[in-house]
């Protein structure tokens, strides 16, 4: 009759095998992270340059960026830029195309703008900049595709 604890200490080791080979297989996976797409729709000036700023939660939201990138949409009605090595997280976008080549969001004296503007989430503000809390999107493996509307 074979004994009870030596077989199931055969399990439990064979069980802990198992798990770690399973983990190393995980290890081997390579596929490359997915870079963030930002497609701008809405753009009724094709030549002049996009200015993307990328926030996170504690950035101060539209005043000091994590990340800033400059897309020059080269004719193209429907531009996207390609955002490599942004770690998956959290993050609210704002974007302006800068008309004058500036390099600054121009406003009136209201502070409304006079160039081409938007946030992520579509969000339109209506008597002040939105919230970083309106904004936020999660950046991931399954979503990491923005889809942006200009407001004129």
């Amino acid at each position: 009759m074979p004994n009870f604890f030596v077989s199931f200490g055969y399990a439990i080791t064979f069980f802990a095998r198992m798990l770690f080979f399973l983990s190393l297989i995980s290890l081997l996976d390579t596929r490359p992270q997915e870079p963030l797409a930002i497609t701008f729709t809405n753009l009724k000036d094709t030549r002049s340059p996009i200015v993307v700023g990328i926030f996170r939660k504690d950035d101060p939201f539209t005043k000091k960026t994590f990340k800033n990138y400059t897309l020059d949409p080269a004719g193209t009605p429907t531009p996207t830029l390609f955002v490599d090595g942004l770690p998956y997280g959290e993050y609210a976008i704002a974007i302006f195309q800068d008309s004058n080549r500036d390099g600054k969001l121009n406003t009136n004296i209201l502070g409304i703008p006079k160039e081409p503007y938007c946030f992520s989430n579509n969000v339109r503000p209506r008597f002040s900049a939105p919230k970083y809390e309106q904004c936020k999107f999660t950046y991931s493996e399954r979503e990491h595709h923005q889809f942006l509307e200009l407001l004129h």
